[in-house]
């Protein structure tokens, strides 16, 4: 193990790497292996093992074991490779935010079908609370570049890394510091979107050690994780226009009780599932009588 010596090859620095790892917990071990040899070698993790009896020099191999007893001390693979893919485009990410999962996507999928059957050939505007990385923010603004986005988090730190992923998609996305909807008074906006902190207090005492390497502020949503949810349902329909949306992630046992917060402040909702069938995104509108409204 560590072995620095000239000539040691790349599969046998895998092998090490990774029963290294295997021991330390990490369950995909070879694979997480193979990712950040690939990473420094700059390679697809494919090209890798074209390349398998090449030497290394002993710098690659002291930077491989260096990035390996990160992993090893349960630092997720996203904060030492610096990158998540999401959506199709890489993000950068490091411990001021929480990393983008695969499951967020459906709510930037749900968020872009909704702007085209609503809002066709409109300028729509968009709130994403909680921002954190911008991933949901930027994302958006990649694939319609018609929206008007405003972004906010709490934290100045996450926002930066939210500045510098638009940055460098090319996009331009309003960034501001506040609790929610405190950066925003007076605005209103077609769509409100959000990934909440919404893991229980006692679902977090459950968590992955690498799960609580990420920014709890960004993961814990009160005693039952419904905290969020709850100033949502009450305090969003001043910051809607008329046919204005909700669009959360929620977590997989929260759908119902995510639902009745909604309906008691004269929401209509819907619940759809993520690819595992679990509940995952809920949309929410408000039931307003629209002949009322008409003028005659």
């Amino acid at each position: 193990m560590e072995n620095f010596e000239l000539g040691q090859s790349v599969i046998d620095l895998l092998k090490e790497g990774a029963s290294y790892l295997e021991k330390c917990g990490v369950s995909e071990a070879r694979a997480e292996a193979d990712f950040i040899l690939a990473h420094i070698l700059n390679k697809t993790r494919d090209k890798l093992y074209l390349d398998r009896e090449r030497l290394l020099t002993p710098a690659i191999v002291e930077q491989f074991w260096c990035l390996v007893r990160q992993r090893g001390a349960r630092v997720p693979l996203a904060y030492i490779l610096k990158t998540r893919e999401f959506m199709g485009l890489n993000f950068y990410v490091d411990p001021n935010v929480l990393i983008p999962r695969p499951e967020t996507e459906l709510l930037v999928e749900k968020a872009l079908m909704l702007i085209q059957t609503d809002f066709p050939g409109q300028t729509v505007r968009i709130l994403d609370l909680c921002t954190g990385s911008g991933a949901i923010a930027v994302s958006l603004a990649v694939h319609c570049r018609s929206a008007a986005i405003v972004a906010t988090d709490i934290s100045e730190q996450a926002l930066a890394v939210a500045r510098y992923n638009a940055q460098q998609h090319k996009v331009w996305v309003d960034f501001r510091q506040g609790n929610l909807f405190a950066p925003v008074q007076g605005q209103k906006f077609d769509l409100i979107l959000s990934n909440p902190p919404y893991v229980s207090k006692d679902e977090y005492l459950r968590c992955s050690p690498e799960v609580k390497k990420e920014p709890a502020l960004a993961l814990l949503g009160g005693e039952d994780g419904l905290d969020f949810y709850r100033y949502l349902a009450m305090e969003s329909d001043e910051y809607l226009t008329p046919a204005g949306m909700i669009i959360v992630e929620i977590g997989n046992l929260q759908g119902l009780k995510v639902v009745e917060l909604f309906s008691q402040q004269g929401y209509k909702t819907e619940i759809f599932p993520d690819y595992a069938g679990w509940d995952r995104i809920v949309l929410a509108r408000k039931e307003y009588d629209f002949d009322i409204m008409r003028p005659s």
